[in-house]
């Protein structure tokens, strides 16, 4: 009876993609769908469920951010502070630098955010402490996707390749309400938010191999270096003036992303050009979409590696049973030892935020900041999965279409709500293989791994597509 009712289905879709197929060849326009027929706006796609989440996301970020920042008096106590005639440096006795730049209203905005993360690189904060260095291979794990994501050529000239105004604007507005904006945006404008056919990624999805080579450079000078120095205490690194100052230059990362990058890049290719000249009678240049898939492949490692490497660790020690301590005196100097006071730590003083009530009010500025950033992180991962899933659905989508046959994972029937021929059974195992999929890089590597991840197998998938010649 199935088969019965889906031979019409199936003659058309075949009939559609061999028609879209035999145009591929001659049309110099792009083309994203090869016998893919898009659903109606009013029947609840994944597409459509998915952009209208990510402004909702984006309002409930708004709310676990700045509403409960104000209402458990986090922003109160910064004001306070900031108000005084000697402000202090929160946690020490040292005095708040005021001036940066000479520019009144852009020093008030370095002095607040200064101020705020004053809390995060506090010794004395070990659970905060312990959750900064996860939101930093979170946060710096998605900020990586992004460039990298605004620098593909179906996106450029788009609104979603600024992405150093971007950045700016996360930085001040916070990453929860920014991201699933910006994402939001990039489903309804970037072509590469949309069901194409392998043939045509070398005009949508394709970066240039020397971006793809020093994108992790540019990320560890921009991004991951500022980070570690300003978490060096002072006075033993710095003075206190000069980390204070540290602590405003990480404000500015994503300029000092596109501004290095950019550097990175002139200077490289110059020296290229210099030591090795192109002549131009040498074997073929190696096509594009060849050398994209052999150095993206270094972008999702990067990712991975510094997704993993500051969660595991984390998640190691606050699952550490402190029953296995050992008992020590206390007269005993190990038993301030700042490592000890990392053990004590557990899941819940580190990764649960306070129940988002309005009238919880924060212990301190610790309590409020890690509040803030735990909310800040956790909302925004939300709506980076939900994208990753939708461009993986995508190039599992129209190569389903394609070619039925093949031996990829389909999920077209899983995430549109379409049952496949042959029962339901398959449908299940494929909802199951998708979960296992995301809890398994989500312990492993975190929400931005399960995002890196996906969006590399979808990148493999096209590649498939390229090589079969769909």
């Amino acid at each position: 009876m199935d088969s019965d009712e889906s031979g019409p289905d199936t003659e058309s879709v075949v009939s559609s993609v061999a028609s879209g197929v035999s145009k591929i060849s001659s049309t110099s326009s792009t083309t994203y769908l090869t016998g893919y027929t898009p659903v109606a706006w009013w029947r609840l796609s994944f597409r459509t469920i998915v952009l209208t989440l990510l402004p909702l996301i984006s309002l409930l970020g708004g709310y676990g951010t700045w509403s409960l920042g104000a209402s458990n008096g986090t922003f109160d106590t910064l004001i306070a502070l900031l108000g005084h005639d000697n402000p202090r440096f929160p946690g020490t006795e040292d005095p708040l630098l005021m001036q940066y730049t000479g520019l009144k209203a852009l020093d008030r905005q370095l002095a607040v955010l200064v101020a705020f993360f004053a809390p995060v690189v506090d010794v004395k904060n070990p659970a905060l402490n312990l959750f900064a260095i996860w939101g930093l291979g979170q946060f710096g794990a998605v900020w990586t996707l992004m460039v990298m994501e605004s620098m593909r050529m179906g996106n450029k000239g788009k609104a979603v390749s600024f992405i150093g105004l971007v950045g700016l604007i996360m930085q001040n507005v916070t990453l929860t309400i920014t991201a699933p904006l910006w994402l939001f945006a990039h489903l309804l404008t970037s072509p590469v938010s949309k069901p194409f056919p392998g043939a045509h990624a070398s005009s949508v999805l394709l970066v240039s191999s020397l971006d793809l080579k020093i994108l992790p450079i540019s990320i560890t000078l921009s991004y991951l270096l500022p980070s570690i120095l300003m978490a060096l205490p002072s006075p033993e690194f710095f003075t206190p003036e000069t980390h204070q100052r540290l602590l405003a230059l990480w404000q500015a990362f994503p300029l000092l992303t596109v501004l290095i990058h950019r550097i990175v890049h002139s200077t490289t290719n110059r020296l290229t050009l210099y030591f090795f000249p192109i002549d131009p009678h040498s074997r073929p240049p190696t096509p594009l979409g060849t050398s994209y898939l052999h150095n993206t492949k270094h972008i999702y490692r990067f990712v991975l590696t510094l997704c993993t490497l500051t969660h595991l660790p984390v998640l190691v020690l606050a699952l550490f049973p402190a029953t296995l301590l050992p008992s020590l005196s206390p007269l005993d100097p190990f038993t301030s030892s700042p490592f000890l006071t990392l053990l004590n730590q557990t899941p819940s003083t580190i990764f649960i935020p306070q129940l988002p009530f309005p009238n919880q009010k924060a212990s301190g500025l610790a309590q409020g900041v890690q509040t803030f950033l735990q909310y800040d992180i956790y909302i925004a991962s939300s709506a980076f999965i939900l994208w990753a899933v939708l461009l993986y659905r995508n190039a599992t989508t129209e190569k389903a279409i394609v070619d039925p046959n093949t031996s990829l994972p389909i999920y077209r029937e899983l995430l549109t709500g379409e049952k496949r021929r042959g029962g339901g059974e398959e449908g299940r195992r494929e909802w199951r293989k998708l979960g296992v999929k995301v809890v398994g890089w989500g312990m492993l590597a975190g929400p931005a791994g399960v995002v890196g991840r996906l969006l590399w197998e979808r990148d493999s998938i096209v590649r498939l597509k390229i090589k079969q010649g769909l």
